[in-house]
C-alpha cells in the first residue's frame, strides 16, 4: 500500500477533516466520516488524530478494525507518513488497551456486540468512525452524534480519483452462466473477484474454471486466506470466488473485474467498490451483474459504457437499447406464433445485425 502511496491534498478531505475537528472541539464525543471507497478515509482519520494529538500529546489512540490486513496497512501508512501515536487493535481483542480516542474503521460494524464490549473495556471518551457504507442490513442504528459526508463515487470518478467502469449485464445470475461468461474471454476479464451467495456456489464456479485451465480458488473464513491473497496479488491466481469475506477492507488497485451477485444497496456498493480503485495498469474496471439484481451499479455512478449479454455475445448499449431488445423479442414471438409466416433466417440466427441497423450506437462486442 505505502509503496504506491502519494499524499494529495484534496478539497473534500480537508473539508471533512476540519468539520470533524470542529465537532470534537464543540464537545461532541462521536463523529462519523462517511466517504466512498478510494477517497482516503485512512488519511482523513490519521490527519484528525495528528491534530488532536498536537492539542493533547498525551492522547492515547486505538485504531480498531475487524481484519488483520486493514490494521497492518494503516499501521504501515502511519509509521511512514504521519507518525501519530496509534495502537492497532482488533475489534475481537478481549483485552484492548485503554485509550482516550477510538478510531473505528468500517464503522458500520459499530452496533455489533464486539464493538460494544470493546468500548466498555477501552474506556474511551471520543470515537471517530470511518465508513464508505454506514448502512446495516439489520436496520440497527449507529450511535454517532455527528456525521461528516464528503462526496459521491460519481464525483470521484469525474475527478479521476477512481477508475471509470464498464457495466456488463447478464440476463440472470447463476454459477454456470457466470463461469461461461468468464471462460469466453479470460484475457478481457483478467484479475477478477467473483461473489456468490454460498460457499457451495463458489466451489462449483472454481471447479468449472479450473477445468478450463483457469486458476481459481475459493476464499473463506476457513481457507488459507493470506496465502491465497498473496498469490492473487502477485498474479499467480487469476480468479478468487468468495461469499462476502472480501466485500470490504480488501483493496487491490489493479483488480480488473468484479462479478457481483444479486443484492441490495449495501452489499452491491461494497462489492463494486473493490474494483473502482485506479492503478497505473488499469483505467477501466469491468463490473458484471445480472439484470435481476435489486440494486444496479448505475445507481452508484454512470458507466463509461454498457453491455448486455444476448445469445452468447455482448452488445454495446445506448440508453434506448432495452426498448429495442424488448420490441425485437415481442416481434419474434409474434411472428413465431403465426403459422402462415416463416421467420427470416437472419432474424433467428443473427439478432445483432438488427441492433446495428436500428441503432448505430449498439454494436456487437
Amino acid at each position: 500500500m505505502s509503496e504506491n502511496f502519494v499524499f494529495e491534498s484534496r478539497e473534500y478531505q480537508q473539508r471533512a477533516i476540519q468539520q470533524a475537528i470542529n465537532f470534537f472541539a464543540a464537545g461532541k464525543e462521536s463523529v462519523l466520516i462517511e466517504s466512498p471507497v478510494g477517497s482516503g478515509k485512512t488519511v482523513m482519520g490519521l490527519m484528525v488524530i495528528k491534530h488532536l494529538q498536537k492539542l493533547d500529546p498525551e492522547l492515547k489512540v486505538n485504531w480498531v478494525a475487524s481484519r488483520k490486513h486493514i490494521l497492518e496497512q494503516t499501521d504501515r501508512l502511519n509509521r511512514e507518513f504521519f507518525h501519530c501515536q496509534v495502537t492497532p487493535v482488533s475489534v475481537f481483542d478481549n483485552n484492548p488497551p485503554k485509550a482516550g480516542l477510538v478510531v473505528l474503521d468500517e464503522a458500520h460494524h459499530e452496533a455489533t456486540q464486539s464493538c460494544l464490549n470493546m468500548y466498555e473495556k477501552t474506556g474511551n471518551r471520543l470515537t471517530l468512525g470511518l465508513s464508505a457504507t454506514p448502512l446495516r442490513t439489520d436496520k440497527m442504528r449507529l450511535s454517532f452524534q455527528e456525521t461528516v459526508r464528503t462526496c459521491s463515487i460519481q464525483t470521484l470518478i469525474k475527478q479521476g480519483v477512481l477508475a471509470q467502469y464498464h457495466s456488463y449485464k447478464m440476463p440472470l445470475w447463476n454459477v454456470e452462466l457466470a463461469a461461461k461468461v468468464y471462460c469466453q474471454a479470460p484475457d478481457k476479464w483478467g484479475k477478477t473477484l467473483v461473489f456468490f451467495k454460498t460457499i457451495a456456489e463458489c466451489r462449483m464456479f472454481a471447479e468449472l474454471l479450473n477445468s478450463k485451465h483457469i486458476t481459481c480458488e475459493v476464499v473463506s473464513a476457513n481457507s488459507r486466506r493470506d496465502a491465497q491473497l498473496d498469490m492473487f496479488i502477485n498474479g499467480n491466481l487469476q480468479v478468487i470466488a468468495n461469499v462476502s469475506v472480501l466485500s470490504e477492507g480488501f483493496d487491490l488497485p489493479d483488480l480488473q473485474s468484479v462479478f457481483i451477485r444479486d443484492g441490495s444497496r449495501l452489499p452491491v456498493i461494497q462489492m463494486a467498490g473493490r474494483g473502482l480503485r485506479k492503478s497505473p495498469t488499469k483505467k477501466i474496471c469491468n463490473i458484471v451483474q445480472s439484470e435481476q439484481s435489486v440494486f444496479q451499479c448505475e445507481k452508484i455512478a454512470n458507466p463509461a459504457e454498457s453491455f448486455k449479454y444476448v445469445r452468447d455475445c455482448w452488445l454495446a448499449c445506448s440508453d434506448n437499447t432495452q426498448a429495442i431488445i424488448q420490441t425485437l423479442a415481442e416481434s419474434i414471438e409474434l411472428l413465431n406464433n403465426r403459422q402462415e409466416c416463416r421467420l427470416p433466417m437472419f432474424i433467428t440466427q443473427a439478432p445483432h445485425k438488427i441492433f446495428v441497423s436500428l441503432n448505430s450506437r449498439c454494436r456487437r462486442w
